[in-house]
């Protein structure tokens, strides 16, 4: 092998691992830029529920969660809508709502809105803990369910499916109607 052939192998080689180191700190960059939300100004009560998740061998007799009121708003395929209802955990032991799903969208996310320094601001929650007899609501303006774009028309009067699912492997499955029937 002549030297100008060995040296470019060996800047070819270079080459191949400088981009290589590059796409594994760029993975790593990505990786905690999307995965690390360390935002200091949520409530606090948020952050205090954090310590309050339920302990994942709660018995059915003990655990009792029910949703009243339930509603979601019109929308188009492809635009943001939300599902709306008060939570009251009838049971005697905490719970944790941990992830919903619907028919209506893939992307279905639990979502809190709230007033910071005179903006209002809506953050995904990683859950939201319910301790006994308490009630929750799930309002325009507060903690809400995010439908993040439907793959269907959400007509007033339509129906589509809800499933929450807790900390202790409880999951609440209802249908709700498109439209806030209080109106």
């Amino acid at each position: 092998m002549n030297n100008q052939s060995l040296l470019f192998s060996s800047a070819s080689a270079r080459t191949k691992k400088t981009h290589i180191l590059l796409m594994v700190l760029i993975s790593i960059s990505l990786g905690l830029t999307l995965g690390c939300n360390t935002k200091a100004d949520r409530p606090d009560s948020a952050l205090e529920e954090q310590g309050n998740l339920a302990d994942s061998s709660i018995t059915t007799s003990e655990w009792s969660i029910s949703l009243n009121n339930a509603w979601a708003r019109p929308t188009k395929a492809g635009m943001m809508s939300a599902a709306y209802f008060t939570m009251r955990n009838n049971g005697s032991v905490p719970d944790s709502l941990v992830r919903v799903s619907s028919n209506a969208s893939k992307d279905v996310q639990i979502h809190l809105s709230y007033m910071n320094d005179g903006i209002m601001v809506m953050e995904e929650q990683p859950f939201v803990a319910i301790q006994p007899s308490e009630q929750i609501p799930f309002q325009p303006g507060g903690y809400h369910i995010m439908i993040i774009q439907p793959s269907m028309d959400m007509n007033e009067g339509d129906m589509i499916s809800l499933s929450l699912f807790f900390n202790s492997g409880m999951i609440i499955e209802q249908t709700i109607q498109v439209g806030n029937p209080a109106m």
